[in-house]
């Protein structure tokens, strides 16, 4: 019997042949459609997926036969349309047509109105599409599931003056005669509905082409089309370099690159028309940072390897979305590492993937990567750190664990066998076991059918010289705290382990419940002496160690004979052991001390992200203060050797790491950092030009947070006056971080008036919370339980949006808040962050079990710390 929320499979699309009529005064659109179908058994009715919209007319014409009308039943609740004729179809093709209405709505999903603002202050309506997961539905009736592969061929009514962009090129162009254009552009390839786009405005182009002859363009308002140029620059290296690793050449004739101002994601990877916020592809030189230009370079990458994995190749069901997404974080990062070596990618890659995988996958609600998901609201919870950041961290673990040449031979065989259609994680599976002659598919099911990851337990007996190592697994669990544990799953566990003084590592692989692996006689005196297991970090696992190890290690870490990776690595296993009850939390804030000479910025990163982690959990205690003044001692030694002024011939990171020290220096209350940041900030009113791009964010921060009311109201006239997303953003987060009550409380009740955009809202909402884990938290969940309703209308179509906004409450750290949350969402229909409830809940359970264990012992450690 088929599932209810997928579509019969008796007849199926072949090709659309779509036109709209958009009205952006309105806010609505007409729509005509005909659809060359395939019946494979004989039907009286045709189900297809629609919502929001009205079917006025529909018929079906048999390739041998007249026209049967069809009878037209809404079925909104299912977001279904279901066409009855009077007498069956027979098999063999026919051709439907429909007419339908729709709305240009304001959920930044589907067919969507845009407001756009120039830097003039001319303000406007403009329309752009949003598909992905199941929001194609939307726009036009259709079969909006990704096995359905169908060309389209679609025509567009344009404003006289505009720009229209779709996925493939303009065909033709003629005048309508009541005023405007009919736009028609070339059929696509087949592909699935949500990679379908096309968006309606006042755009300009900047083009080159790449060296394979695609032509590439960037489209953004006319007054800010040159801050195109970076991104577009890259978006063609990008290009060349993965036509060049998938061996199959893009196989569109152009591509492109569409800054929107209204955009809920990111970016979104429609198969030739890739659409993003403005603010991850323009850069201005004058105002943007270079954590801006790197996000440009990472997200253009991450999109454009979508066009083979994703687009090309598509997964068959929403349930393999991470053959998607991984891919492309994983390939994206690939690519940008090629282009930009001196950035250090797999080092940053450490941090943003790995690290938030390994996080969110410590929790038992998390969800494997292979997970069954069936209607709309559970596509979109699954677009998580699972899909994304575990899978792709899991694919550099195996592309390690192979080898890259093999690795690369087996992707693209995979590409080729599945190129215009659909394919599932056991397709790839087998794609590699066919290049390399090893069991992929036995070692990686155990990563990707099952939640979780292992807790490596590693003992070293050094007796005679040689060092014998035995590791035990068993899954690691944050609610370990709590005495929660789970000795029965098992893993195949790619191993590296390195040796002070040895240069090359030696690798196994752990399939049993535990082993011991002999290293040989070390080259160090017995007492410097140290073993580190996941060596390079390219596994996706936690490790712990006796006391005695994590001190040898502490003093690798001070003597710097770690690599960085190593370093974040062991920093962060530290964290997460003593966050599950592992290690005690002395232990943690003892080791972050040997961290005080570290150079790297993804390093000072990822310790400053767990210092304030921390801060979270003690933000209601009577020794916060004493985390702080621990903090700023911390980091003001790297204050003081990197200093506010960039050196000459200093690279990109040196800017991320000033960035990171400075942010967080001021964040914890250093006098000199917020003085510095004042003088700054006011000679920058007088010449903006005196504020470097790279510190903007910071000094506004830093200014914001000590503001008083003139001050606060002109960070909000700055903010009004700023022309580029990039600056209107920076200075929003700002106005996120004030400590006082009646500022924060003005900031959030603007977040939902008209002047802050709707897609940046959620960002101010939340940024009240984690600017200030204890009041700021406090307000703005308060505030999203009195708005609710609104931000649920808003939010919800999207999925991401909304859990960001459940996830404010996941900071709480009593029984009483955890049953607050859950009686909140008990009274309240919300299939699309059921999920992210529950992990909330979960997280709060773990940080009192937490709380209950160490807050004794912290209080006596601060307390024996010189000024606290």
């Amino acid at each position: 019997m088929p599932e209810t929320h997928r579509l019969p499979k008796t007849v199926v699309p072949e090709r659309y042949t779509l036109a709209l009529r958009p009205d952006l005064e309105a806010f609505t659109f007409e729509g005509e459609e005909t659809i060359v179908v395939r019946v494979r058994s004989p039907v009286r009715e045709i189900l297809l997926n629609a919502v929001e919209l009205k079917v006025l007319e529909a018929s079906a014409v048999p390739k041998k036969g007249a026209a049967l009308p069809a009878r037209i039943v809404h079925e909104e609740k299912a977001q279904r349309v279901r066409l009855k004729f009077p007498k069956a179809l027979p098999r063999g093709t026919a051709t439907l047509s429909l007419k339908f209405t729709g709305l240009l709505n304001d959920k930044l999903c589907g067919f969507y109105r845009s407001k756009y603002v120039m830097a003039d202050g001319k303000t406007g309506i403009m329309a752009a599409t949003q598909f992905e997961a199941t929001d194609a539905r939307r726009a036009f009736p259709c079969w909006d599931e990704p096995e359905a592969k169908a060309t389209f061929s679609l025509s567009l009514a344009v404003p006289d003056g505009w720009a229209a962009v779709s996925n493939t090129p303009i065909v033709e162009d003629t005048k309508l005669a009541g005023g405007g254009r009919l736009v028609r552009f070339a059929e696509t390839p087949r592909m699935s509905t949500y990679v379908l786009a096309f968006v309606l405005g006042p755009l300009q182009c900047l083009e080159k082409k790449s060296r394979s002859g695609t032509r590439i363009g960037v489209w953004a308002l006319p007054d800010r089309s040159r801050h195109g140029r970076w991104g577009l620059d890259n978006a063609a290296g990008i290009l060349d370099y993965l036509n060049g690793y998938y061996g199959i050449p893009f196989p569109l004739e152009k591509l492109d690159h569409i800054a929107l101002q209204d955009f809920a994601s990111g970016a979104m990877e429609n198969w030739g028309a890739i659409t993003y916020r403005e603010q991850i592809l323009l850069f201005d030189p004058d105002v943007s940072s270079a954590q801006t230009r790197q996000t440009i370079v990472a997200v253009v990458a991450h999109e454009t390897a979508h066009m083979w994995f994703g687009d090309l190749v598509t997964m068959a069901w929403w349930d393999d979305l991470w053959l998607n997404e991984s891919f492309a974080s994983w390939m994206g990062d690939k690519a940008v590492d090629a282009l930009h070596p001196d950035w250090h990618m797999w080092t940053q890659f450490l941090y943003g993937d790995t690290v938030h995988g390994l996080e969110l996958d410590a929790l038992r609600s998390s969800h494997p990567i292979e997970v069954t998901v069936k209607d709309p609201a559970e596509v979109r919870e699954i677009f998580d750190d699972i899909s994304y950041s575990k899978g792709a961290s899991i694919l550099r673990m195996l592309e390690q664990f192979l080898g890259e040449a093999v690795f690369r031979r087996g992707l693209q065989q995979y590409l080729k066998a599945h190129a215009y259609g659909n394919a599932r994680t056991r397709d790839l599976w087998q794609a590699l076991e066919d290049a390399s002659g090893r069991p992929v598919r036995a070692l990686m099911d155990t990563w990707t059918k099952q939640t979780g990851f292992p807790l490596l337990e590693a003992k070293v007996d050094r007796t005679g010289g040689v060092a014998r190592v035995t590791l035990e697994q068993s899954r690691f669990l944050y609610e370990h705290i709590s005495g929660a544990s789970d000795r029965s799953t098992r893993w195949k566990v790619p191993v590296t382990l390195a040796r002070g003084g040895v240069e090359k590592g030696q690798r196994l692989l752990l399939e049993k419940r535990s082993g011991t692996h002999s290293m040989g006689r070390g080259r160090r005196p017995a007492a410097s002496d140290w073993i580190k297991v996941n060596a390079g970090q390219t596994g996706f696992y936690r490790v712990n160690y006796e006391p005695e190890e994590w001190e040898r290690l502490r003093a690798a870490v001070a003597a710097g004979e770690l690599g960085p990776r190593d370093r974040l690595g062991l920093q962060n296993d530290a964290y997460a052991l003593m966050r599950a009850g592992y290690l005690p939390a002395t232990t943690f804030l003892e080791l972050t001390a040997a961290y005080g000479s570290e150079d790297d910025a993804t390093v000072w990163r990822t310790v400053s992200e767990s210092l304030y982690e921390v801060e979270v959990l003690l933000a209601d205690q009577p020794f916060h203060d004493a985390l702080h003044a621990y903090a700023r001692t911390l980091l003001a030694p790297a204050a003081a050797r990197y200093g506010w002024d960039a050196k000459p011939k200093e690279g990109h990171l040196a800017a991320l790491r000033r960035m990171t020290i400075l942010g967080r220096l001021g964040h914890y209350g250093d006098p000199g950092v917020l003085r510095e940041a004042a003088v700054r900030f006011k000679r920058g009113l007088q010449d903006p030009t005196a504020l470097p791009p790279d510190l903007r964010a910071v000094i506004y921060g830093h200014v914001a947070q000590e503001a008083d009311e003139a001050t606060y109201e002109r960070l909000w006239e700055l903010e009004r006056k700023a022309t580029l997303q990039e600056e209107k953003v920076r200075l929003l987060g700002a106005l996120a971080r004030p400590r006082r009550r009646d500022l924060l409380e003005r900031t959030l009740e603007r977040s939902l008036s008209s002047e802050v955009r709707s897609q940046d809202a959620v960002g101010v909402i939340v940024g009240v919370a984690i600017n200030n884990p204890g009041l700021g938290r406090d307000l703005a969940w308060a505030f999203i339980q009195e708005h609710w309703d609104e931000l649920y209308r808003r939010y919800a179509p999207s999925g991401f949006l909304i859990r960001r906004l459940v996830q404010v409450s996941e900071g709480f750290t009593t029984p009483a808040r955890a049953k607050e949350v859950q009686a909140f969402f008990r009274r309240r229909s919300a299939p699309e962050v059921a999920r992210a409830v529950q992990q909330s809940l979960e997280k709060v359970r773990i940080n009192t079990a937490w709380l209950t264990r160490n807050a004794a012992d912290l209080r006596r450690w601060f307390a024996a710390r010189p000024g606290s």
